[in-house]
């Protein structure tokens, strides 16, 4: 029995052929990136003209048998629940839409059932990710590493991250925005490498307007809270206040000797949404005297060059106490600006997408910063 196919998201003969794949190879064998591989790459020839599956997503019910969910979009995105007529009935996501009770192509029997899986349906990624796949999760990721983080659009974003990891080998996902639709786009492009999240596996502390007494007592509730692994990400100075090497020493210095790490320290190095980086120092008017002075006389009159110096000197100031530096990059940076970041970072930062610079330049942004 198929429903009118208007009411239903999904075509029932393509869930049908679908269906038939899964059956076809997943019975009998663990669920695995290998598997998942080898479906996408199967499913080519089928030309799916009603839905797209993310075959990322793609996950075996831990209870019950002959049972598999996987992410599609058709008239709106859903999570399709395949199995096999006898096969008992799963507790994960009730009030599911039926598609359709139907024989495959290779005449199993199957019942296939959806429910609307788009960012907003908070409760059924969260039991996607903790009761279905928990690889999916976000987790510590360390420091050592390029992060580019992103705060909008995750199908865009872990689209994006997928390609920097099959093009360089990298995982540098990270995700500010909403809690729900990071592990969403986690999800549907099967993201199981682990990622920085914020509002989960770690926290941002504006310090620019708290005493040391607050900022200690924020980063101790907040370790006993969630524990030592959980990442803790600050920044010291005000918008339009020029971070300084010496300052930032010291005040890192001042949390280890407390016993209070943190893994990420936000810098400000004169970066601006309204404008590019200068590249002569008549471009420079109204910049701090330092600066001017480290131009002149430090980088043979070369912005560019100065830059790389000064986000080196940062780097060091954080790298001696176990962190990275965050820069909000926007759409105005040029190439050459980028190159000079990455370089005097020594290509490990928490890079973070700001005004004018969307997820979808997430490979572009990597080749630049890693030179």
């Amino acid at each position: 029995m198929t429903l009118d196919s208007l009411s239903v998201p999904v075509r029932a003969h393509e869930a049908s052929q679908l269906a038939d794949l899964i059956f076809q190879f997943a019975e009998g064998r663990a669920v695995d990136d290998a598997l998942r591989r080898m479906l996408a790459s199967r499913a080519a020839s089928l030309a799916f003209e009603g839905m797209t599956v993310y075959w990322g997503s793609l996950a075996a019910d831990p209870v019950a048998k002959s049972t598999y969910f996987v992410a599609v979009d058709g008239k709106a995105p859903v999570l399709l629940q395949i199995a096999h007529a006898t096969a008992p009935g799963s507790a994960l996501f009730p009030h599911s839409q039926l598609v359709g009770r139907m024989r495959t192509p290779r005449g199993v029997e199957i019942v296939v059932n959806a429910s609307p899986f788009a960012p907003a349906d908070a409760e059924r990624i969260r039991t996607y990710a903790e009761q279905l796949d928990r690889g999916v999760q976000p987790g510590a990721q360390g420091v050592d590493t390029l992060f580019i983080a992103a705060a909008a659009n995750a199908d865009t974003a872990f689209s994006q991250f997928r390609a920097v990891q099959r093009k360089y080998g990298l995982s540098v996902a990270a995700w500010t925005g909403a809690v729900e639709e990071g592990l969403w786009g986690a999800i549907r492009y099967g993201w199981r490498e682990g990622f920085a999240l914020r509002g989960a596996s770690r926290t941002r502390i504006d310090a620019s307007a708290m005493s040391e007494e607050a900022l200690d007592e924020r980063i101790d509730l907040l370790r006993k809270l969630h524990g030592r692994t959980h990442d803790i990400d600050v920044r010291f100075d005000a918008p339009g206040v020029f971070t300084k090497a010496e300052e930032l020493g010291a005040k890192m210095e001042r949390l280890r000797t407390a016993g209070r790490a943190v893994q990420v320290v936000e810098v400000e190095i004169g970066l601006r949404a309204d404008a590019p980086y200068p590249v002569t120092l008549a471009e420079m008017t109204g910049w701090p005297e330092e600066i001017l002075s480290s131009v002149q006389w430090k980088a043979a009159g070369k912005p560019l060059a100065e830059l790389r110096q000064r986000v080196e000197a940062l780097q060091q100031a954080a790298r001696q106490y176990g962190a990275v530096i965050g820069i909000t990059g926007y759409g105005t940076l040029t190439e050459e600006a980028l190159e000079a970041i990455g370089a005097g970072a020594s290509r490990r930062l928490w890079f973070e997408l700001g005004e004018g610079l969307g997820p979808d330049r997430i490979v572009e942004l990597v080749a630049s910063l890693r030179g």
